[in-house]
């Protein structure tokens, strides 16, 4: 027994010189006993400054409706490795609808080792504004856990979105109309019409029997729409001879990550309507926002509010011209050459002609994609009316659309949709134009010319042939006459997709909005001159207008009003 007692008396002395020890007790015979056993500890710490909340709003808030972590770095500078570790949260504050696991296992950390864990949170659509306090820390059976961390983040309250078609756009058709068997294009403008992101949105297109797509998909993916956000899609369709009736109805249902915060819409087309219209769609909120959100519109902002004159001018004509599409009236030719948005151009120009210049109604000549026997019978319709108001009438002459220099001569060119590059000769010459309008008295003729005659175009040259640019000759202006010309010399007339008409045309209008007419001439050219040179500047596409006058009008002309 002595030697017994001796031998453990001995083994807890050696023990008792070890870095780490622990006690073992126990029983044996009619004897209890304790044991000291070393052992090898982790020592586990939460890495300085490696705790980060990551979330993908970008905000660094907990959004109802959001997926969001908490991530750190843990690390064992002790002298073993950390095995059966668990880790423990917690969170106070704001915590209704914030969703977490309270307890996770996690993989053993050798010594010297690092890991990162992650502690996923999830926030459902009842999670309200406030502030939520998460508390973690890394618990080992030991005792030799990390201390704890606490981390603070803001919650946000659900904001839904609201995605609806909010207006379209029918254009196309057959001479202006909406007709069977002939194509037209709708297009629609979809926006998220409150303050809360819409992501996973569909748009399905569904059409009455015999109204077929020609083009654009049935379904389309748009993968969000932030507050305010617009998209526009584009559909080509088609009306055969089997439909029966006047209505087309054509649906547009919506849809988005909630499956409830879309609104379907069912648009009626009428054949025979007049299309290159524009309508607007009017939603509906209930939902109090903290700031408005503007309506999106296929409408530029000078397309729509154009001011209205009181003081009617019975003795104003209006010849308007917008030649767009030479591509379907030559074959061969790519869309390419086609003068994008020249057709805008001219019927917007035209509501200004009436509505701010005051030029009756009846009195105003629109030309869309014209040929040159319809150019020239216009401008002798024009020639006759002025001959009848014997020296009275005012004339106003506008065209969008190509132009082209004579290679030999220089002499400038409007060049009709029906008429190649390449024979500009049967074009309309710039100085038959003015001959024309001059040919009987006025009391006034204002020209204005969204067109180059340099060789150059808003897409690309009409011309196959390499042209070499140059300036075109300035033709000699004949009775009361001024010219508004969108550029100058070598240089190109351009187009801004984004507002959808030419420079020169945007500024022209937008000048007109602004001043409602009450403007002079020599005012309007130093505006055009100056905003028109700067914009195609920044554009890289620099050109600049001229405003060009006859010597019986000079220095007179420069006090002539719109008003």
């Amino acid at each position: 027994m002595k030697k017994a007692m001796s031998i453990l008396a001995a083994t807890v002395f050696c023990c008792a010189t070890a870095s780490a020890q622990k006690v073992i007790e126990g029983t044996s015979g009619n004897y209890s006993f304790s044991i000291t056993k070393e052992v090898k500890p982790p020592i586990l710490s939460i890495v300085e400054g490696s705790v980060r909340f990551v979330e993908p709003g970008g905000n660094n808030v907990i959004d109802a409706g959001e997926s969001c972590k908490i991530v750190f770095s843990l690390e064992n500078t002790g002298l073993g490795d950390g095995t059966g570790l668990t880790l423990k949260v917690s969170a106070t504050g704001t915590t209704q609808g914030i969703t977490f696991a309270p307890s996770k296992k996690l993989e053993a950390l050798k010594v010297g080792k690092k890991a990162d864990i992650e502690i996923p949170i999830t926030a459902d659509l009842s999670t309200t504004d406030g502030k939520v306090t998460f508390t973690f820390k890394v618990d080992e059976p030991n005792g030799f856990g990390s201390d704890e961390k606490v981390i603070e983040v803001r919650t946000l309250k659900f904001l839904s979105p609201l995605v609806q078609v909010v207006d379209y756009l029918v254009t196309g058709g057959k001479g202006g109309s909406l007709v069977k068997k002939a194509p037209f294009d709708l297009q629609a403008m979809v926006q998220n019409m409150q303050y809360g992101k819409a992501e996973n949105v569909s748009v399905k297109i569904f059409l009455p029997q015999n109204v077929f797509l020609l083009s654009g998909k049935q379904e389309v993916s748009i993968p969000e729409l932030k507050p305010g956000e617009q998209q526009s899609i584009v559909y080509s369709l088609i009306v055969n001879d089997l439909f029966s009736g006047n209505n087309i109805p054509i649906t547009l249902k919506l849809s988005e990550k909630y499956g409830k915060f879309a609104k379907d819409k069912t648009l009626v087309l009428t054949l025979n309507q007049q299309l290159a219209s524009r309508i607007v769609v009017p939603f509906d909120s209930t939902v109090i926002v903290p700031f408005p959100i503007d309506t999106g519109s296929l409408v530029m902002p000078v397309d729509k509010n154009i001011p209205e004159s009181r003081i009617p001018h019975p003795e104003r004509y209006a010849l308007i011209i917008g030649n767009e599409d030479y591509s379907s009236r030559q074959p061969g030719l790519a869309k390419e050459v086609n003068v994008d948005f020249a057709e805008n151009d001219a019927r917007i120009f035209r509501e200004y002609a009436v509505k701010t210049m005051g030029v009756p109604e009846n009195h105003t000549f629109l030309l869309v994609n014209a040929t040159a026997a319809e150019i020239r019978r216009e401008l002798a319709r024009m020639s006759s009316l002025a001959k009848q108001d014997e020296g009275k009438a005012e004339l106003i002459f506008y065209y969008s659309g190509h132009g082209l220099p004579d290679e030999a001569t220089r002499e400038p060119y409007l060049i009709p949709v029906d008429v190649a590059g390449a024979s500009i000769r049967e074009g309309i010459r710039v100085s038959e134009v003015y001959g024309k309008l001059s040919e009987n008295p006025c009391s006034r003729i204002t020209v204005f010319l969204d067109a180059c005659f340099s060789g150059g175009a808003r897409n690309q040259g009409l011309l196959a042939m390499k042209l070499a640019r140059s300036a075109p000759k300035e033709d000699a202006l004949l009775g009361n006459m001024v010219v508004f010309s969108s550029s100058s010399g070598e240089e190109s007339s351009g187009v801004d997709r984004k507002k959808q008409h030419g420079y020169f045309t945007w500024f022209l209008l937008l000048k007109m909005q602004q001043t409602k007419g009450d403007i002079t001439y020599k005012e309007l050219g130093d505006y055009l001159r100056k905003t028109v040179e700067k914009e195609t500047t920044l554009a890289g596409k620099p050109q600049t207008p001229q405003v060009m006058a006859s010597e019986e009008v000079v220095p007179g002309w420069e006090t002539w009003k719109f008003k």
